[in-house]
């Protein structure tokens, strides 16, 4: 039976041969979305649980970093929902992120979500396209006014773990004494690296060998930060 008579687009073939790039590309998705809610790593397993009512086995699947599960029907429904985003761009179907049509829900459902009139635009829509290339890395929170008004306080930024060396000038994610920080990091060469704030008041500090330093250790770079400045 050829499937094409019934206006499929697709033949057996050539559906077999189809990759939605689902793994990691929901994974990616969702961590996405909790970065711009400034959901710190260390919550999205219990955020994601909230969200949807799923167990905390469950849905630390759908982000595993090695081997990424998928939700079930039930929890993507819920999760476009709570994320206020189409699903078709949780799926990777749509190549934009387009808000939920609350507008558009049965009338049934948008009675047991109270729907509230829809924001007017979709700000996240550009944000997130702009964060896309980095979604495979790791995210953390700013806390404090060290790299203002670069990096702002409470601000999510990307960072890339795979980086254990400082072979260039940039701006790196640090712990101290179990403490996390930024900073800008400058090779001196003949004196180390010159660690610095953006804030002009705190003082930079010199130091021979990062790796050898003790209290100090290098998680990765710093590629992109998210700021939401308050006025």
């Amino acid at each position: 039976m050829v499937t094409t008579q019934y206006n499929a687009p697709l033949t057996r073939a050539q559906a077999q041969q189809i990759d939605f790039h689902l793994v990691p590309g929901v994974a990616n998705r969702l961590v996405a979305e909790m970065a711009l809610r400034d959901v710190s790593q260390h919550h999205q397993v219990h955020y994601l649980s909230q969200i949807t009512g799923r167990a905390l086995q469950t849905v630390a699947r759908w982000i595993d970093p090695d081997k990424p599960g998928m939700p079930d029907l039930r929890s993507l429904a819920l999760l476009s929902i709570q994320f206020g985003v189409d699903a078709n761009w949780l799926l990777g179907l749509s190549a934009h992120r387009t808000p939920l049509r609350n507008d558009l829900l049965p009338a049934p459902l948008a009675k047991q979500l109270h729907v509230k009139r829809a924001p007017q635009g979709d700000w996240l829509g550009p944000l997130l396209e702009q964060s896309s290339p980095y979604l495979d890395q790791s995210v953390a929170t700013m806390l404090g006014h060290d790299m203002a008004p670069l990096i702002v306080d409470g601000s999510p930024f990307f960072f890339d773990a795979s980086v254990k060396r400082v072979e260039s000038n940039g701006i790196y994610y640090l712990q101290y004494r179990g403490q996390k920080i930024v900073r800008h990091i400058e090779i001196r060469i003949g004196e180390g690296f010159l660690l610095r704030c953006e804030n002009s008041q705190c003082e930079p500090t010199t130091v021979a060998d990062i790796s050898s330093a003790p209290d100090l250790r290098l998680l990765g770079r710093v590629t992109l930060a998210i700021n939401a400045c308050r006025l």
